[in-house]
């Protein structure tokens, strides 16, 4: 007879997947300064500009930086037919808390909802999964390592040419 064990959190593999989610954050978007901002365009590399007369980006932006912690937007800019079309399609956005002392990146936001508790007890009011928290952070490993390996950076935006910090 198979029984079905309660999830429970494996914080060590957790903590491994947002250690290396900041790693390839800062891969991305080496400035944490206030601004920095890159823009990462797939149409090429997916051939949707020829096929469909889309585009697809994602563009990672820092939009609160402080001595120990930054916040970075991840949003998917997508000019696809299906995202016009439907209203049960919305385009991927993510808050991403970086803790620069703990070399550890977090999502704190998902789709506009916030405070993702580590477990849920399941069936919820909220419809989350048991490991939704794991879940959302495990996706955003993913999506950085998918922009890493296909995606094309503006010149434009790079963040190498913003002004770094001198110490004095």
């Amino acid at each position: 007879m198979y029984v079905k064990r309660p999830y429970s959190i494996d914080l060590s593999a957790q903590m491994a997947v947002c250690d290396a989610n900041f790693i390839r954050i800062l891969q991305l978007l080496p400035s944490l300064e206030f601004g920095a901002k890159r823009e990462i365009s797939f149409n090429n590399q997916l051939n949707l500009k020829s096929q469909l007369n889309d585009s697809l980006a994602t563009t990672v932006e820092v939009i609160e930086s402080f001595k120990y912690t930054s916040t970075i937007r991840i949003v998917n800019l997508s000019n696809l037919s299906i995202s016009k079309t439907s209203s049960y399609y919305q385009s991927p956005e993510m808050l991403i808390r970086m803790y620069h002392d703990a070399k550890t990146a977090e999502v704190i936001s998902y789709q506009q909802a916030r405070h993702f508790k580590a477990k849920y007890s399941l069936p919820n009011k909220s419809m989350h999964q048991a490991d939704e928290k794991e879940q959302i952070n495990y996706f955003l490993s993913e999506w950085l390592s998918f922009c890493q390996k296909e995606g094309l950076c503006s010149s434009a935006t790079l963040a190498e040419n913003l002004p770094t910090k001198t110490a004095a």
